[in-house]
């Protein structure tokens, strides 16, 4: 089976659909989420937190708010929400935003009421000219001032840095900056999006220009696998998988109280435009509908169900008719491919602790 209930280690959330940005890789931006109107407006509520979390023990879970589709903080729950997670005394509590939500005062008392077990990661994809060319609609110094009020209260924050071209000069005086405020660490990512779209190049809501450097290690080895296996679909189809959510003992939970094997597996359900992904996914909504994984309906229990239990393992090891590879599983977990903004194993990415 994928995982026991009493052995899963994170908990990975989408608490909601919203978010206040256009960034031009996003889904919300490329892949149709627009033309889907029951995609809008979605949020967790406080009573499904309570079927989240409350058969799990005090200091087992880590609770990551991840964002796969939205930003946490741009809900309306968000706030009773957390305050019954921190009720439960999770391991921890993780939350991954823009950082251009709410107010200072907003965050200072984030930091005062959860100093323990509260870390929050800023995505941060430049300085004051070129945070916006990728995260359109932000302000560089709302941002900053956020995560001053944050910091500056005994607030425990790291900076993510997602390189591009425009970007890449600024690393270095970046990371300056983040010492300077008091952030814990410093992580530079690479993206996979431009290589699995064989481009270098795309435009943004603004106007601008986002550009990918020769350099990109996933373009590298996007280059690789397609001349060894002819091409990168016959690549995802023959790969072997390393199930990296299953490794780490984690799950996640979508903003309709879906659960998934991991955030990637769970956001072709989402996508409006036909891609190979939510192609491939069909096979699954034409055996066992939409709700088989619903936590509304079926609490814990959804791990008993036969995804579960043995499709998953047999589409990666032994894929036939039924257990059909299911192509985001491929491109993710492939052992040729990372797509992953933290390039799976970590060796090329600069974290620095500050």
């Amino acid at each position: 089976m994928y995982i026991p209930l009493e052995e899963i280690q994170e908990i990975q959330l989408d608490h909601t659909s919203r978010c206040n940005l256009e960034c031009p890789q996003c889904a919300r931006t490329t892949k149709g989420w627009a033309s889907l109107p029951q995609n809008k407006n979605l949020d967790l509520s406080l009573d499904d937190y309570k079927i989240l979390l409350e058969p799990f023990p005090r200091n087992k879970l880590k609770v990551f708010h991840c964002g796969n589709f939205g930003d946490a903080l741009a809900s309306p729950t968000f706030d009773e929400t957390l305050s019954y997670t921190a009720s439960q005394e999770p391991r921890a509590i993780v939350i991954a935003t823009n950082g251009s939500i709410r107010s200072c005062s907003w965050w200072a008392d984030l930091a005062s009421n959860h100093k323990d077990r509260l870390k929050v990661i800023f995505s941060i994809d430049g300085l004051d000219k070129t945070n916006s060319e990728y995260r359109v609609g932000s302000s560089f110094k709302k941002i900053m001032a956020n995560a001053k009020a944050f910091l500056d209260n005994g607030g425990k924050a790291r900076w993510d840095f997602i390189e591009f071209k425009h970007n890449f000069h600024q690393i270095e005086e970046a990371k300056k900056r983040a010492s300077d405020m008091g952030f814990q660490e410093f992580n530079v990512k690479y993206t996979a999006r431009f290589a699995v779209e064989n481009k270098t190049r795309q435009s943004s809501k603004n106007n601008g220009v986002l550009e990918d450097r020769k350099t990109n290690h996933n373009q590298k080895d996007f280059a690789a696998v397609q001349s060894q296996y002819g091409s990168f679909d016959q690549y995802v189809n023959e790969t072997t998988i390393d199930c990296k959510y299953k490794r780490g003992r984690k799950v996640f939970v979508d903003m309709n109280m879906r659960l998934w094997p991991c955030c990637w597996f769970g956001a072709p359900l989402y996508l409006g435009e036909h891609t190979k992904q939510n192609q491939s996914f069909q096979h699954l909504v034409k055996m066992y509908g939409t709700e088989f994984n619903s936590l509304r309906t079926h609490g814990w229990g959804a791990l008993e169900h036969e995804f579960f239990q043995s499709y998953l393992e047999n589409s990666w090891e032994k894929p036939d008719d039924k257990f059909q590879r299911i192509y985001t599983c491929g491109r993710t977990c492939g052992g040729k491919f990372e797509f992953s903004s933290g390039y799976g194993r970590n060796q090329n990415v600069t974290t620095a602790r500050l």
